[in-house]
């Protein structure tokens, strides 16, 4: 029918239909750009509360490390006085996400361990071939997050491996809705340092269930979608993301 969740959804990236490239880049940009903005301190509250909290059991996950605390209903009661979580723009506040709505836009702001917010700071994302730091996770020994330097000698950060995709989705939506718009004053410094893991990323850990639900979520708050989780065939059709 056409209220089916197919048919919205292929309503809603109607103008994006067979075009690739540059031209599905604009297209999409037109889709996304248009949403609703929260201001800072309900899009926190909003991220805390509901979109990160799925069992709703106020309990929170930090998407970085896997460490989860509980009694959590908003964004006082996550930072918990500097032992908790804080909020983590994927595409830093430095590099374009300071002012709105890239700031509150939360299809970038994840829950994130205060600690590890500041180790990763502005940093690009990327795979750490020399660590500087690690941090061993609970639940699978292997899995650490990490800062150092990649195999170029570039200064980067490494998540866990469950969030390396969704971090590629969140990168390639604020490309796709703030640097394509030229709207903030997007950097695109990290991105041509991270880019290439980025596709790598995206394609070794693909979309999943919990990534959709987080996207719907968004929807009813945001009015707009995250189109990489919906298409991750978008971004193979979009090729490159131009870095100038």
């Amino acid at each position: 029918s056409a209220d089916s969740p197919q048919a919205q959804s292929a309503a809603y990236y109607k103008a994006a239909e067979g075009k690739t490239g540059d031209a599905l880049l604009k297209a999409l940009n037109k889709i996304v750009k248009k949403h609703a903005v929260l201001n800072y301190d309900a899009a926190r509250d909003e991220l805390f509360a509901d979109v990160d909290d799925p069992t709703d059991t106020d309990t929170v996950t930090c998407v970085y490390t896997g460490r989860v605390i509980k009694g959590v209903h908003d964004r006082e009661t996550a930072y918990q006085a500097g032992k908790g979580f804080s909020t983590e723009h994927t595409w830093p506040q430095s590099m374009g996400a300071k002012t709105e709505p890239a700031r509150s836009d939360l299809h970038h702001l994840f829950p994130v361990d205060t600690r590890i917010n500041s180790v990763r700071g502005n940093s690009p994302f990327g795979n750490v071939k020399n660590p500087l730091q690690e941090f061993p996770l609970l639940e699978v020994a292997l899995d650490r997050v990490k800062t150092g330097l990649d195999a170029s000698g570039n200064q980067v950060f490494e998540p866990r491996k469950v969030h390396k995709g969704n971090v590629a989705r969140a990168i390639f939506y604020f490309y796709t809705n703030y640097a394509v718009s030229k709207t903030a004053d997007v950097w695109l410094d990290n991105f041509r340092v991270e880019h290439d893991t980025l596709l790598k990323w995206h394609r070794e850990d693909p979309v999943d269930a919990d990534e959709r639900r987080r996207n719907e979520a968004i929807y009813k708050l945001q009015k707009n979608r995250n189109p990489f989780i919906d298409h991750p065939e978008y971004v193979e059709a979009i090729g490159a993301f131009p870095t100038r």
